[in-house]
C-alpha cells in the first residue's frame, strides 16, 4: 500500500535502473541530511563497509543500488517514500559511527539497523491497543478486537528487507514494531498525506536516541498475523501457533 504512489511512477516494462531511481528523486526532491540532492549509483568494488555505505550518502548523497535486486529496489524505494526518516538514520549512522570497525555498532546503531531493515510503522489511537501490542496479545489484539484494528490501526512496512521477506510472507516473519500514537482523524486522510505524516512522526521518535537505544523498545510482531494481510489468519485458531505468536518478549527476532 505506501509503495503504490512510487509504483506508478515509475516504469513498468522492466527492473528501474539506477537513473530511473534519480529521476524520482530530483523531480521531487529528496535529500539527504545535509541538503544534497539525492542519487542512486552503482555499487563500488570492493562492496563499502556498513558505515562507509552511509557516508557516501551522508557526504555526496550517493545510494548505492545493485540492478535488478529486490533488496536494493526497496531501499531506494523506501528512501522515496520516507526521505525524513531515512535521511535522519542515516545521519545518526554517521554522528554515533565514531567507532567504524566492521559489523561493530553501538545499541543505537544496532536499533536503527533494525528499524531500517525490518522497521513497521504502527499508527494507533488509544492505550489499549498499546498494552496489547506490547503484551504479546496477539488472539486478544488480532482475533478479538478485529474490526477496531481495521478500523483504527494502520500497519505500514518501513524496513526495506522486511518489504523483500513480505513478498512471500514467510512464515513468522516479524516487523520490528515503531508505535505511534495517532487521532482518530489521521484515518480520513489520503494516503499521501498519511505517509507524510508517519515520516514526520518517525522522525521525532528518532530524536530521542535514549529511548530508541533501550533495550525492548522496537516491538516485534508477526506481520501475517494482522487482518487482512494473510488469508490464513481468516480462521480463530491460526492465532494459537504459538511458533509465531509468542507470550512474551524475546531476543533476536527475525526482520
Amino acid at each position: 500500500m505506501p509503495l503504490k504512489p512510487l509504483v506508478d511512477a515509475l516504469v513498468q516494462d522492466r527492473w528501474p535502473e539506477t537513473l530511473d531511481w534519480s529521476g524520482l528523486g530530483r523531480r521531487w526532491q529528496i535529500k539527504n541530511a545535509r541538503g544534497v540532492p539525492l542519487s542512486f549509483v552503482a555499487p563500488g568494488d570492493p562492496p563499502p563497509s556498513a558505515l562507509d555505505f552511509e557516508r557516501r550518502i551522508y557526504e555526496h548523497g550517493e545510494v548505492e543500488t545493485r540492478p535488478a535486486t529486490w533488496h536494493d529496489a526497496f531501499h531506494a524505494c523506501t528512501w522515496l517514500t520516507f526521505p525524513q526518516a531515512k535521511a535522519r538514520i542515516n545521519a545518526l549512522h554517521i554522528e554515533d559511527g565514531l567507532d567504524d570497525t566492521p559489523n561493530r555498532r553501538s545499541a543505537l546503531r544496532n536499533a536503527l539497523t533494525l528499524i531500517d531493515e525490518g522497521g513497521l510503522l504502527i499508527a494507533f489511537t488509544d492505550a489499549e491497543q498499546e498494552r496489547m501490542l506490547r503484551g504479546f496479545a496477539w488472539h486478544e489484539l488480532f482475533w478479538q478486537q478485529r474490526d477496531a484494528v481495521r478500523r483504527s490501526m494502520d500497519f505500514v512496512i518501513f524496513g526495506h528487507a522486511l518489504y523483500e521477506r513480505a513478498l512471500g510472507m514467510h512464515h513468522g516473519a516479524t516487523g520490528r514494531g515503531v508505535l505511534i500514537r495517532v487521532e482518530p482523524s489521521y484515518f480520513q486522510l489520503h494516503l499521501a498525506d498519511r505517509l507524510r505524516l508517519l515520516d514526520t512522526r518517525l522522525c521525532a521518535v528518532l530524536d530521542d536516541t535514549a529511548a530508541l537505544a533501550a533495550p525492548g523498545f522496537l516491538q516485534p510482531v508477526p506481520i501475517k498475523g494482522i487482518p487482512g494481510w494473510a488469508p490464513e489468519n481468516e480462521r480463530e485458531d491460526y492465532y494459537f501457533d504459538t511458533s509465531q505468536f509468542r507470550t512474551g518478549r524475546r531476543a533476536g527476532a527475525a526482520c
